[in-house]
C-alpha cells in the first residue's frame, strides 16, 4: 500500500551551510476526482499551505499558502508540484491559481510554468 507522505528530501550541506528542508506534500484527501494535499517545510516541518486538485479529462489546481512565502519558494513549490504532482497524470491544465494567504490572487498561464520546452 502507497504511503500518503513521500519522503523528505534533507539537502545536508557541505558542512559549511546548514541542512535545507524541502517542501513536502502530505495527502490529506483523496476522492475519485480530487485530492489535497498539506504542504510543510522546514526542520519542524511546519505547514504553509495547502494544494486542491480536481483530475477529470484536465486538471485544475489551486495552491493556498501563507502570506510570508517569499518568491524563490513559491517558485520553488510550482515547480515541485509540476513534477511530482501534475507530470505524471499527463493531462491538460485548465487553471493553476495561486493564492498568499486571502489577499493576493494570482493566476498561472499554461505557458508561465507549463510549457512542454521547460526541463524543469
Amino acid at each position: 500500500m502507497k504511503d500518503n507522505v513521500r519522503d523528505f528530501r534533507v539537502y545536508k550541506g557541505n558542512g559549511k551551510t546548514s541542512a535545507v528542508f524541502m517542501p513536502r506534500f502530505i495527502r490529506d484527501v483523496r476522492t475519485p476526482n480530487s485530492e489535497r494535499y498539506l504542504i510543510v517545510m522546514g526542520e519542524d516541518f511546519e505547514l504553509i499551505g495547502t494544494l486542491d486538485l480536481h483530475i477529470m479529462d484536465i486538471i485544475q489546481a489551486t495552491l493556498v499558502i501563507i502570506p510570508d512565502v517569499e518568491q524563490d519558494t513559491l517558485e520553488l513549490l510550482v515547480g515541485l508540484i509540476k513534477m511530482e504532482l501534475l507530470a505524471p497524470l499527463d493531462l491538460d491544465i485548465e487553471y493553476f491559481n495561486i493564492f498568499k494567504g486571502v489577499s493576493d490572487y494570482i493566476t498561472l498561464d499554461e505557458e508561465d510554468f507549463f510549457d512542454e520546452d521547460d526541463d524543469d
